[in-house]
């Protein structure tokens, strides 16, 4: 399993949880060495979901949402490691808490399908309808 597989995995998720969502093409970020891929909802305000880099021993996935509404709480039961080591798959909240950070090594996958993922999932995306308001 590579990182673009892991990707997809993850977008299998949000296609059939989220049908609404633009899951647009990848695009190669050069300077980065990366694919990305920004999945967004239409709206006035166009401001992307996630960001899905896929690297090369990892996938990092940037999720924007409402500042303040995503709190560590949230992220206790969902299995990952707190806090961004760039050696495991872990999960953070920016410091100014408008987006979390999810770092999914292809050395230790993990279950989106998880009810308790899929849940967050769809909290964070009520979230993100907001930024778009």
């Amino acid at each position: 399993m590579n990182s673009n597989d892991i990707r997809e995995s993850f977008l299998a998720v949000i296609q059939e949880e989220f049908p609404t969502v633009v899951i647009p093409k990848e695009q190669i970020v050069t300077s980065k060495m990366v694919s990305r891929i920004s999945p967004y909802v239409k709206a006035k305000k166009k401001k992307r979901w996630m960001q899905l880099d896929a690297n090369n021993n990892y996938l990092s996935i940037a999720m924007n949402h409402f500042t303040g509404d995503i709190t560590k709480e949230d992220l206790k039961d969902l299995g990952f490691n707190y806090d961004l080591n760039h050696k495991n798959t872990s999960i953070k909240i920016q410091p100014n808490n408008d987006a979390i950070n999810i770092s999914v090594f292809i050395s230790e996958p993990y279950d989106f399908t998880k009810k308790e993922f899929v849940d967050f999932l769809h909290k964070h995306y009520q979230s993100y309808l907001k930024v778009l308001q």
